[in-house]
C-alpha cells in the first residue's frame, strides 16, 4: 500500500501566546489565524504534571471566557481517560487540546472545530540512533523515517521532534489514542492541516486541524 500522503505545514508558525501577559490579544489573535488560538503556561521543570494541568485549565477557562464574553467560573472543562479534554458549550463548537513538557504547557483553542497539538523538549528525546528509529519505526510511517534519516546525524533529533508532533498533533485532533503505525492512519492524517508553533530553542511543536 502506498505512503501516507502528509499534509504540508503551513508556512507561517502560529504563535503561542503566553497567559495571562497575552489576555488583551485573545480576540485579535484568534481571528487573526482562523478561529484558531494557542496559549501557554510557565509550569515547573519536573515531570509532574499536576501543577501544569491545574494552570493550563485555569488559563484555558479565563481565555474560552474572553473570547465568549461570559465569566470563566461558569465554564466547565471535562476530561475522561482517553478522550481529548472539551469545554461544556452545548451551543459552540469549540474544539481543545493540550500538551505538556516540563516548564511549559500549551493549549490550542479553535472555534471552528476539533484540534490537536503537541510539544516536544528536544533534549528529552531519545538519546542514541537506534533508539529514534525504533520508537520511529514502530510509531511513525515509513516515509516520515526516511525523513528523518535523510537528515545529518546531528539534525535528526530536531527531525523526529517534527515528525512526531506532527503525527500526536494529528491524531489528537481526530480524537485517536497513540498506537503503533498501520495503513488505516493514512486518510485521517492526510485530512489535517498542521502549522508548527513559534516556540523558543530546545522545543518543538504543532498545531493540527481538521473538518
Amino acid at each position: 500500500m502506498s505512503e501516507p500522503m502528509v499534509s504540508p505545514l503551513l508556512a507561517v508558525p502560529v504563535p503561542v501566546h503566553m497567559w495571562p501577559k497575552s489576555a488583551h490579544l485573545v480576540r485579535a489573535a484568534s481571528h487573526a489565524q482562523g478561529g484558531l488560538l494557542v496559549i501557554g503556561v510557565a509550569t515547573p521543570m519536573s515531570a509532574q504534571r499536576e501543577v501544569g494541568r491545574e494552570r493550563i485549565r485555569i488559563a484555558v477557562r479565563q481565555t474560552l471566557g474572553a473570547l465568549l464574553g461570559r465569566p470563566p467560573d461558569t465554564i466547565a472543562l471535562i476530561s475522561a481517560p482517553g478522550r481529548p479534554l472539551r469545554a461544556d458549550l452545548p451551543d459552540h463548537r469549540i474544539g481543545l487540546s493540550i500538551s505538556h513538557e516540563p516548564g511549559l504547557a500549551l493549549a490550542a483553542i479553535c472555534v471552528r472545530g476539533a484540534v490537536g497539538i503537541d510539544l516536544m523538549r528536544i533534549e528529552e528525546q531519545t538519546g542514541g540512533e537506534q533508539n529514534w528509529q525504533a520508537v520511529a519505526r514502530d510509531y511513525l510511517s515509513s516515509r516520515a523515517c526516511a525523513r528523518i534519516a535523510a537528515h545529518p546525524p546531528a539534525l535528526r533529533p530536531l527531525a523526529f521532534a517534527q515528525e512526531w508532533t506532527r503525527h500526536e498533533a494529528c491524531l489528537k485532533c481526530h480524537g485517536l489514542a497513540l498506537t503503533e503505525w498501520h495503513p488505516a492512519l493514512e486518510y485521517d492524517i492526510g485530512r489535517c492541516r498542521m502549522s508548527a508553533l513559534d516556540l523558543p530553542a530546545g522545543l518543538v511543536g504543532t498545531v493540527a486541524t481538521c473538518g
